[in-house]
């Protein structure tokens, strides 16, 4: 396991370990998905690109960017982007979250939770 922002995974109650836990604040990365299936956003406005399909991507930071595609979506923080190339389970527990998918990766598309507050979650056109 690697680490961005050069901290250790971290592995809290609610958060996986991670490949790559960034718990930094304003940073920007890629992440390679073929060599760093799950993801772990912590620190706050973060810009994360992702190549290749994540495993997991889980969101507890808020105010962060995600663009790629992931089996799964897991968005706790509040007032992140999400926007999903691909992906075949979103969950949105934050609040005031943007999330936008095109397709589902092994089915037409994805099983979609929303129990936050005041979040959009949509198909792209």
């Amino acid at each position: 396991m690697k680490t961005l922002v050069l901290a250790a995974v971290l592995v809290t109650a609610g958060t996986a370990a991670a490949d790559v836990s960034i718990i930094d604040n304003n940073k920007t990365i890629t992440v390679d998905c073929s060599k760093d299936k799950s993801v772990s956003l912590i620190g706050n406005h973060i810009t994360v690109t992702l190549t290749g399909t994540c495993t997991r991507v889980t969101v507890t930071g808020n105010f962060e960017t995600v663009t790629g595609s992931a089996t799964t979506f897991w968005v706790a923080g509040n007032h992140n982007t999400v926007n999903a190339d691909a992906a075949d389970e979103i969950n949105v527990a934050g609040n005031d979250n943007t999330l936008t998918w095109k397709k589902g990766l092994s089915k037409p598309q994805p099983k979609i939770s929303n129990p936050g507050k005041n979040n959009k979650v949509t198909q792209a056109k």
